[in-house]
């Protein structure tokens, strides 16, 4: 059997995003505009993804890394999960599918990054994404913490966000 890349993204890591990309890896958004395809660009401000990164290893109170997010149309196929009401792949197509998102960067997925970052980039503005992931996807689809365990990790990109904040203030002199 093949030996597959493990993700090494343990559950509570939050993953500061350095680009959204789509369900193939590419950093883009498509949208039909009266019946055309526009394509925008999705990066992000890699200036507040260090800033965030920062903040991360000053509150040292979890793991904070960087990583590109994707994004995809729904919660089940489109992630590769196996415990929706369809699927049409096996275990083993699930296993090779997100072993290459992890070559490609990716570092967690979820269904909005993508259109945030192409409009944010269209009117030029600064933009980050912080996300906590919840679970190892190689090693399944369904959450297994607590609901205290769970809800400790949602606070995390909250905290993050929050020293980030304070500090931009500070600098400002707002504070």
């Amino acid at each position: 059997m093949q030996q597959l890349i493990r993700l090494e993204i343990r559950p509570g890591t939050v993953v500061v995003t350095q680009q959204a990309v789509d369900g193939a890896f590419q950093p883009r958004f498509e949208q039909m505009i009266l019946g055309r395809p526009v394509v925008r660009g999705t990066e992000l401000d890699g200036g507040l993804v260090a800033e965030l990164l920062l903040c991360g290893r000053e509150l040292s109170q979890f793991e904070t890394v960087a990583g590109n997010t994707m994004c995809t149309m729904d919660f089940y196929e489109g992630q590769a999960r196996l415990d929706g009401a369809f699927c049409c792949f096996s275990e083993r197509d699930k296993q090779e599918y997100l072993a290459r998102a992890y070559e490609a960067g990716v570092r967690n997925i979820e269904m909005e990054a993508l259109v945030l970052a192409a409009m944010c980039k269209l009117g030029g503005l600064q933009a980050a994404v912080v996300c906590v992931t919840l679970l190892d996807r190689l090693q399944g689809d369904q959450l297994s913490g607590s609901h205290e365990l769970l809800e400790s990790f949602q606070q995390r990109p909250q905290r993050l966000v929050g020293l980030f904040i304070r500090k931009r203030l500070q600098a400002s002199g707002s504070v």
